[in-house]
Protein backbone atom coordinates (compact mmCIF):
# COMPACT_ATOMS: atom_id res chain seq x y z
CA UNK A 1 0.00 0.00 0.00
CA UNK A 2 1.24 3.31 -1.16
CA UNK A 3 1.41 6.07 1.71
CA UNK A 4 1.97 8.85 0.03
CA UNK A 5 5.68 9.85 1.10
CA UNK A 6 8.50 9.48 -0.14
CA UNK A 7 10.64 6.17 0.35
CA UNK A 8 14.39 5.60 0.04
CA UNK A 9 13.81 2.13 -0.95
CA UNK A 10 11.52 2.50 -3.53
CA UNK A 11 12.73 6.32 -4.54
CA UNK A 12 10.57 9.43 -4.90
CA UNK A 13 7.15 8.90 -5.47
CA UNK A 14 5.90 10.23 -8.90
CA UNK A 15 2.70 12.54 -9.15
CA UNK A 16 2.09 14.80 -12.54
CA UNK A 17 5.77 14.15 -13.64
CA UNK A 18 7.32 16.01 -10.21
CA UNK A 19 8.34 14.29 -6.98
CA UNK A 20 6.83 15.79 -3.84
CA UNK A 21 10.44 17.64 -3.02
CA UNK A 22 10.06 19.48 -6.09
CA UNK A 23 6.58 20.50 -5.58
CA UNK A 24 7.22 21.97 -2.13
CA UNK A 25 10.30 23.97 -3.62
CA UNK A 26 7.64 24.89 -6.68
CA UNK A 27 5.02 25.79 -4.22
CA UNK A 28 8.14 27.79 -1.80
CA UNK A 29 9.26 29.65 -4.65
CA UNK A 30 5.43 30.69 -5.74
CA UNK A 31 5.02 32.13 -2.18
CA UNK A 32 8.10 33.89 -2.39
CA UNK A 33 7.24 35.41 -5.66
CA UNK A 34 4.28 36.17 -4.87
CA UNK A 35 4.91 38.16 -1.62
CA UNK A 36 7.70 40.46 -4.03
CA UNK A 37 4.75 40.87 -5.93
CA UNK A 38 2.83 42.62 -2.92
CA UNK A 39 6.22 44.19 -2.15
CA UNK A 40 6.09 46.09 -5.66
CA UNK A 41 3.02 47.03 -5.20
CA UNK A 42 2.41 47.96 -0.99
CA UNK A 43 5.51 47.65 0.49
CA UNK A 44 6.14 44.36 2.91
CA UNK A 45 2.78 45.84 4.85
CA UNK A 46 1.32 44.32 2.49
CA UNK A 47 2.86 40.82 2.85
CA UNK A 48 0.54 39.11 4.91
CA UNK A 49 -0.30 35.03 5.33
CA UNK A 50 -3.25 35.35 3.46
CA UNK A 51 -2.88 37.93 1.03
CA UNK A 52 0.35 35.82 0.13
CA UNK A 53 -1.67 32.57 -0.70
CA UNK A 54 -4.48 34.12 -2.51
CA UNK A 55 -1.64 35.81 -4.75
CA UNK A 56 -0.10 32.08 -5.42
CA UNK A 57 -3.12 30.26 -5.57
CA UNK A 58 -2.32 28.38 -2.43
CA UNK A 59 -3.90 27.20 0.91
CA UNK A 60 -2.59 27.88 4.16
CA UNK A 61 -1.75 24.75 4.85
CA UNK A 62 1.15 25.29 2.28
CA UNK A 63 2.25 28.57 3.35
CA UNK A 64 3.14 26.83 6.71
CA UNK A 65 4.64 23.72 4.65
CA UNK A 66 7.50 26.36 3.93
CA UNK A 67 7.30 29.05 6.60
CA UNK A 68 6.49 29.55 9.86
CA UNK A 69 5.21 32.98 9.98
CA UNK A 70 5.00 36.04 7.35
CA UNK A 71 8.19 37.44 9.78
CA UNK A 72 10.21 34.27 8.90
CA UNK A 73 9.04 34.91 4.77
CA UNK A 74 10.36 37.69 4.72
CA UNK A 75 13.41 37.12 6.13
CA UNK A 76 14.49 34.26 3.70
CA UNK A 77 13.27 36.91 1.24
CA UNK A 78 15.09 39.95 2.00
CA UNK A 79 18.41 37.30 2.65
CA UNK A 80 17.77 35.91 -0.74
CA UNK A 81 17.48 39.21 -2.35
CA UNK A 82 20.58 40.83 -0.35
CA UNK A 83 22.85 37.58 -1.98
CA UNK A 84 21.62 38.65 -5.34
CA UNK A 85 22.78 42.13 -4.80
CA UNK A 86 26.22 41.25 -2.79
CA UNK A 87 27.23 38.73 -5.61
CA UNK A 88 27.96 40.93 -8.84
CA UNK A 89 29.55 43.49 -6.19
CA UNK A 90 31.95 41.20 -5.08
CA UNK A 91 32.92 39.83 -8.17
CA UNK A 92 33.89 44.01 -9.57
CA UNK A 93 35.10 44.57 -6.12
CA UNK A 94 37.58 41.77 -5.78
CA UNK A 95 39.27 43.28 -9.23
CA UNK A 96 42.27 46.05 -9.36
CA UNK A 97 41.17 47.08 -13.00
CA UNK A 98 41.87 51.18 -12.74
CA UNK A 99 38.01 51.07 -14.29
CA UNK A 100 36.59 49.46 -11.33
CA UNK A 101 35.16 52.03 -9.97
CA UNK A 102 33.07 53.10 -12.43
CA UNK A 103 32.36 49.05 -13.45
CA UNK A 104 30.96 48.67 -9.89
CA UNK A 105 29.26 51.64 -9.78
CA UNK A 106 27.08 50.70 -12.46
CA UNK A 107 26.88 47.28 -11.64
CA UNK A 108 25.11 48.56 -8.26
CA UNK A 109 23.35 50.95 -9.76
CA UNK A 110 21.61 48.62 -13.09
CA UNK A 111 20.90 45.93 -10.52
CA UNK A 112 19.30 48.69 -8.06
CA UNK A 113 16.82 49.49 -11.65
CA UNK A 114 16.75 45.98 -12.02
CA UNK A 115 13.67 44.47 -10.09
CA UNK A 116 11.74 47.26 -8.44
CA UNK A 117 10.02 44.90 -6.42
CA UNK A 118 13.52 43.52 -4.62
CA UNK A 119 15.30 47.18 -4.80
CA UNK A 120 12.19 48.31 -2.72
CA UNK A 121 12.54 45.69 -0.36
CA UNK A 122 16.08 45.73 0.21
CA UNK A 123 16.67 49.61 0.24
CA UNK A 124 13.65 50.72 0.84
CA UNK A 125 11.71 48.65 3.24
CA UNK A 126 14.20 48.23 6.66
CA UNK A 127 13.09 52.28 7.33
CA UNK A 128 9.76 51.01 7.80
CA UNK A 129 8.34 49.36 10.66
CA UNK A 130 7.92 45.98 8.59
CA UNK A 131 10.12 43.68 11.07
CA UNK A 132 13.43 43.57 9.06
CA UNK A 133 15.68 45.72 11.23
CA UNK A 134 17.20 42.78 12.79
CA UNK A 135 17.41 40.96 9.31
CA UNK A 136 19.06 43.77 8.12
CA UNK A 137 21.69 44.15 10.90
CA UNK A 138 22.65 40.43 10.36
CA UNK A 139 22.88 41.20 6.35
CA UNK A 140 24.89 44.63 6.11
CA UNK A 141 28.01 43.57 7.51
CA UNK A 142 28.69 41.48 4.24
CA UNK A 143 28.41 44.79 2.57
CA UNK A 144 30.20 46.46 4.83
CA UNK A 145 33.15 43.57 5.06
CA UNK A 146 33.59 44.15 1.18
CA UNK A 147 34.17 47.58 0.76
CA UNK A 148 36.32 47.67 3.76
CA UNK A 149 38.52 44.39 2.65
CA UNK A 150 38.83 45.58 -0.86
CA UNK A 151 37.59 48.55 -1.88
CA UNK A 152 39.24 50.75 1.12
CA UNK A 153 42.11 48.15 1.41
CA UNK A 154 44.83 51.04 1.29
CA UNK A 155 43.77 52.56 4.38
CA UNK A 156 46.46 51.09 7.04
CA UNK A 157 44.80 52.37 10.18
CA UNK A 158 42.00 49.53 10.60
CA UNK A 159 39.77 52.54 12.79
CA UNK A 160 39.75 54.28 9.81
CA UNK A 161 39.20 51.58 7.44
CA UNK A 162 36.19 50.06 8.91
CA UNK A 163 34.71 54.37 9.66
CA UNK A 164 34.98 55.22 6.03
CA UNK A 165 33.52 51.85 5.20
CA UNK A 166 30.64 51.78 6.98
CA UNK A 167 29.81 55.30 6.21
CA UNK A 168 29.74 54.56 2.86
CA UNK A 169 27.91 51.45 3.15
CA UNK A 170 24.72 53.38 5.06
CA UNK A 171 24.77 56.38 3.06
CA UNK A 172 24.81 54.42 0.07
CA UNK A 173 21.77 52.66 1.28
CA UNK A 174 19.98 55.91 2.29
CA UNK A 175 20.89 57.64 -0.82
CA UNK A 176 19.28 54.63 -3.01
CA UNK A 177 16.26 55.14 -0.74
CA UNK A 178 15.64 58.40 -1.55
CA UNK A 179 16.04 57.80 -5.13
CA UNK A 180 13.69 54.83 -4.83
CA UNK A 181 10.78 56.85 -3.04
CA UNK A 182 10.80 59.48 -4.91
CA UNK A 183 12.21 62.12 -2.64
CA UNK A 184 15.84 61.93 -4.33
CA UNK A 185 15.30 63.09 -8.37
CA UNK A 186 18.31 62.01 -10.63
CA UNK A 187 19.18 60.36 -13.34
CA UNK A 188 21.23 56.61 -13.47
CA UNK A 189 24.21 58.82 -14.53
CA UNK A 190 23.97 61.05 -11.87
CA UNK A 191 23.66 58.50 -9.19
CA UNK A 192 26.92 56.49 -11.51
CA UNK A 193 28.95 59.38 -11.13
CA UNK A 194 27.62 60.09 -7.02
CA UNK A 195 28.95 56.34 -6.68
CA UNK A 196 32.64 57.16 -8.28
CA UNK A 197 33.39 60.48 -6.48
CA UNK A 198 32.52 59.08 -3.21
CA UNK A 199 34.70 55.94 -3.52
CA UNK A 200 37.27 59.19 -5.26
CA UNK A 201 36.79 61.45 -2.05
CA UNK A 202 37.47 58.97 1.07
CA UNK A 203 40.68 57.32 -0.64
CA UNK A 204 41.77 61.07 -1.12
CA UNK A 205 40.56 61.43 3.03
CA UNK A 206 42.66 58.68 3.93
CA UNK A 207 45.90 58.19 2.13
CA UNK A 208 47.34 55.38 4.17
Amino acid sequence: MQTGQESEDAGPRIWGGTTLTERREARRSALLEAALDLIGEAGAAGVTMRAVCRRANLTDRYFYESFSSRDELLDVLYRQVAEEFLEPMTAFAASDDRSRDRALSEVLVDKVLEDPRKSRLFLVEPYSSTGLGQTTIAVMPAFTRLIQDHLFAHIADPVRRRLAAVSMASGNAGMFSAWLNGSLRATREQIVEHCVATLTAYRSLYHS
